[in-house]
């Protein structure tokens, strides 16, 4: 102990050993959790559950084993000290090195290069090991010693290479979530997953669906999200939208039944109905299927069957009457507001402006961004 001291390396290690414990406990239990949860799920065929605090202390601590063993055996103790890392930080990035297409892809590549790489590695340990000797001598032992901040600065870039090696998709990461939440019975988290970002999928577009069901907020929330995929996108099909860990039965459950004939969920949702099958949540399904796909006819002859029009509908379908009303010569349902046709007619004055470009683009989306009538103007194709 007195010749570690004496060197500095004792204070070294302990650094270092803390700086990676940190990094490696929160890197799991906050930011990969849910994704190490669904690699577990799908290569388990969801035999087994992902425990966050049990895994990231576990991982955690087999990941440091092997850095002691790693110790033990190349004895590296001063400017190469932070090298004995290097193989637990590269096992953490294969571990959390996850794609949407885990079941096919999940290590792939890794299968032959980690193999490789520790081989280089172990190039660069020996070629350390004989450099050693020729090290000067130092007396420096305190936190800001040059050696220290050698081995820091070593210990800081092999974590965001960890980082770069792990999975970083954005939209991945939000899915995951919200399917995590959903499980759980937490929907006012999964709907605040990714709020304001404009990045989405068709998957996350159906996930967020269904939270907003849950939550009975389908009608008045849709359209503050990005959406993705039109009503193709409200029900799973196994390829551009699936869920990795949430049961597709439960949903169906929520909605009616499951046919096992294969089809749209916009044809679905109106089969529903037409056997009579369908639950209250379902009704506004059908509706939104409608507005997602800009069908302000067909959304207008369902909308009597399950709402009264004359007393307080949903924002998003008032929202969609009132520009129905301003599209039809002869609208099948008259409705006006006098606050939203007011909104109305700002929004078309302003979309339809010929002032600045990037000020009416930062006025719509400042004002408008939220509204069904600038979903509906993006995606129906009418100028």
């Amino acid at each position: 102990m007195a010749q570690f001291n004496k060197n500095g390396t004792f204070l070294l290690r302990v650094t270092c050993a803390i700086f990676f414990l940190l990094f490696t406990y929160f890197y799991l239990y906050d930011y990969q959790c849910n994704i190490l949860a669904v690699a577990q799920h799908v290569l388990s065929h969801g035999a087994t559950h992902y425990n966050r605090t049990v895994g990231a202390i576990v991982i955690t601590l087999v990941l440091w084993l092997i850095q002691l063993v790693l110790y033990a055996l190349t004895g590296l103790g001063r400017r190469g000290h932070a090298l004995t890392y290097v193989p637990s930080l590269l096992l953490l990035g294969v571990l959390t090195d996850v794609s949407p297409n885990v079941s096919d892809s999940y290590l792939g590549n890794w299968l032959w290069a980690f193999p490789l790489l520790m081989v280089l590695y172990g190039f660069v340990v020996w070629v350390v090991r004989q450099l050693e000797p020729m090290e000067p001598a130092t007396n420096a032992t305190g936190l800001f010693s040059r050696m220290m901040w050698i081995n820091m600065l070593q210990m800081v870039v092999f974590a965001l290479v960890t980082c770069g090696i792990g999975c970083n998709d954005t939209v991945f990461h939000y899915r995951m979530n919200v399917e995590s939440d959903i499980i759980d019975g937490d929907y006012a988290k999964a709907l605040s997953v990714g709020y304001y970002d404009a990045k989405t999928d068709s998957s996350l577009t159906m996930l967020r669906v269904w939270a907003l069901s849950e939550s009975g907020k389908l009608g008045d929330h849709l359209f503050e999200y990005p959406l993705k995929g039109r009503s193709d996108a409200m029900l799973p099909n196994g390829r551009s939208v699936q869920m990795l860990m949430a049961p597709e039965v439960k949903l169906y459950e929520k909605l009616g039944v499951y046919f096992k004939q294969k089809m749209r969920p916009r044809q679905y949702l109106e089969k529903l109905h037409q056997k009579g099958y369908a639950t209250p949540q379902a009704h506004d399904w059908l509706l939104c299927a409608y507005l997602l796909d800009c069908d302000l006819d067909a959304f207008v002859n369902a909308l009597p069957h399950y709402y009264n029009v004359q007393k307080a509908l949903p924002l998003h379908y008032r929202e969609a009457l009132v520009l129905y009303n301003h599209l039809r010569q002869h609208p099948h349902i008259v409705y006006h507001s006098q606050v939203m046709d007011a909104d109305f007619e700002d929004f078309i004055q302003l979309l339809h402006s010929t002032g600045d470009v990037n000020t009416r683009s930062f006025l719509l989306h400042t004002n408008f961004d939220k509204t069904y009538w600038n979903y509906y103007y993006s995606n129906s194709g009418r100028k």
